[in-house]
């Protein structure tokens, strides 16, 4: 029998899959290259494959730790983010890393948040001298 989170992963490639079939339509109606915008390519790659698959395990599956699956999502999509940067041009390359540069930032933001009400929540700490 097949994991579950084994058929959400397998159903967000199935999905990418799916999205580049249309947009792989829609250039023959539309006459745009898919090839010439990187920044579709990182969103679809980058976001449907890897994040969102790995976002919604964080919220609903508990047998692995949110917080790795999180931290999983934002260090692929910065590797993502450098591969697909380098191959266009200025502005779009700015996009991409900004949008990877954010994910870091809210991760590091969500990091010292928990961190800080963990260590309020453990309470007075005993003095081991008295």
């Amino acid at each position: 029998m097949v994991s579950r989170e084994n058929r959400v992963i397998l159903g967000s490639f199935l999905l990418l899959a799916a999205a580049v079939a249309g947009i792989l339509v829609a250039e023959q109606w539309l006459a745009v290259r898919y090839g010439d915008n990187p920044l579709l390519a990182f969103l679809l790659f980058a976001g449907l494959a890897v994040a969102v698959p790995q976002l919604y395990l964080a919220t609903t599956d508990a047998d692995v730790d949110p917080r790795s699956r999180v931290r999983f999502a934002v260090i692929a999509t910065m590797v993502f983010a450098t591969m697909f940067a380098e191959s266009t041009d200025q502005f779009q390359s700015r996009v991409i890393l900004a949008i990877a540069g954010g994910a870091f930032l809210v991760l590091v933001a969500a990091e010292f948040v928990m961190g800080y009400r963990g260590s309020t929540t453990d309470g007075p700490r005993a003095d081991p001298d008295r």
